[in-house]
């Protein structure tokens, strides 16, 4: 899990800021196949016991997208966030 202290030295170091991104998840579209919790290369995703998809991390979403491209329901969404918007 990235952390802010992790977030600000890489931020440090590369001159850089890291992307970020804001998912959506759509639960009634959502048939809890779990494709997106098991290839997200951050974690962002949990299965809820009902089985449907939730935004468990959010703060860690690089906005990779991985996630919006391979739901097979169309059930995610993902937005790339800004540094203005992040700070709201």
């Amino acid at each position: 899990m990235v952390t802010e202290a992790t977030e600000a030295a890489v931020e440090e170091k590369t001159g850089k800021r890291r992307r970020r991104g804001q998912v959506t998840v759509f639960p009634n579209w959502c048939k809890g196949c779990g494709l997106c919790v098991e290839f997200c290369p951050t974690h962002v995703l949990e299965q809820a016991e009902s089985g449907t998809v939730v935004v468990a991390h959010p703060e860690a979403c690089i906005a990779c997208r991985w996630c919006e491209q391979h739901c097979p329901d169309f059930a995610i969404f993902v937005t790339e966030v800004g540094p203005k918007e992040e700070e709201r």
